[in-house]
């Protein structure tokens, strides 16, 4: 018997919520929500059973999201960080990489009303992919996420480059963001152009991500290939790995004492509402019976310092943090 799996979900920018239920199908589905881990190991879809979409309490009404599997993280301690904070600038240092992202944990023991953060999320966070779902190893993942990795627009399709953080608009960009925003830019515009594809690129703007600024281009093109098979080829971006992409994920697996598991990896709907938006699960959340473990992660580049890189990771918890403590 096929295991019956829901999911909630706002597109940023949009104000319509949708629901979707059904039967658990493999990543690889034509139309339905689809939600991939990191190291694309463990990725699932959900059938779309039942589809609803409208206003949000007309939506969520009678609905429940609970998990009753319990789990046993540890937060990221700050020398496992600066021991893998050190391993990246290590590859930096002798030109192996140019930039890597690092990812911690903040574990809280605790259990929380999952749909009331997403309602919360949805209420604070309007430019912000919103998205809650149950996955089949039986815990919500539940998330804000600032980022696109390809959805349609009219005749074009559409990802961007997000890079660099800020904690406010009168905080000036420096180097080590403009340099990081370039990093991931050309290696997406690289990969696009290995598919056959001529993207272009949009200017260079700031945005707001929860409570944090980040550096954004829009990219468009036109392609005749899926956007699931492009989504799989530009997975994971240099946002959320690095670049090279190969030798940033080899140093990742050394640096960090942790799976990422669906935290950074990609979700979102396909062909429902004719419509397919897939976004990279940042600002996200694993929710058990008894705790929430949030993961944060930066971009490491030769400029990076420590301190700050530890802070900026408490700042884009607090996306969340802010509706939990």
């Amino acid at each position: 018997m096929s295991l019956v799996l829901k999911a909630v979900y706002r597109i940023a920018n949009k104000s319509e919520v949708c629901f979707i239920q059904g039967k658990q199908i493999g990543n690889d589905l034509t139309k339905g929500f689809v939600f991939n881990d990191f190291e694309k190991q463990k990725a699932f879809g959900i059938s779309p059973d039942e589809f609803k979409s409208g206003a949000l309490d007309e939506v969520v009404e009678n609905l429940t999201f609970q998990s009753n599997h319990k789990t046993k993280l540890e937060s990221t301690s700050k020398d496992d960080y600066d021991f893998g904070f050190t391993i990246v600038q290590n590859e930096i240092k002798h030109a192996k990489i140019s930039k890597a992202v690092l990812s911690r944990i903040i574990v809280l023991e605790k259990k929380i009303d999952a749909l009331k953060l997403f309602r919360d999320l949805i209420q604070n966070y309007p430019n912000s992919h919103i998205f809650l779902t149950e996955t089949p190893e039986g815990n919500l993942w539940i998330g804000a996420t600032p980022e696109t990795l390809i959805e349609n627009d009219g005749d074009n399709i559409k990802t961007m480059s997000l890079a660099g953080t800020k904690k406010d608009l009168e905080t000036n960009w420096g180097d080590k963001e403009y340099n990081e925003q370039k990093i991931v830019t050309n290696s997406i515009v690289s990969e696009l152009f290995q598919l056959g594809i001529d993207p272009v690129i949009g200017d260079l703007e700031t945005v707001k991500a929860g409570v944090v600024y980040h550096l954004r281009n829009l990219i468009t093109f036109k392609a005749h290939l899926s956007l699931y098979q492009i989504a799989d080829v530009l997975h994971p971006t240099p946002a959320i790995s690095g670049s090279p992409k190969a030798q940033a994920l080899s140093t990742i697996k050394i640096s960090e004492n942790h799976k990422r598991e669906y935290y950074c990896g990609f979700g979102g709907p396909v062909n429902l509402n004719n419509e397919t938006h897939l976004f990279v699960n940042l600002r996200c959340a694993e929710i058990s019976s008894n705790q929430v473990a949030l993961f944060v992660g930066g971009g490491l580049t030769k400029d990076s310092v420590l301190e700050k890189e530890w802070e900026e990771c408490d700042r884009k918890a607090e996306s969340l943090l802010r509706f939990i403590k």
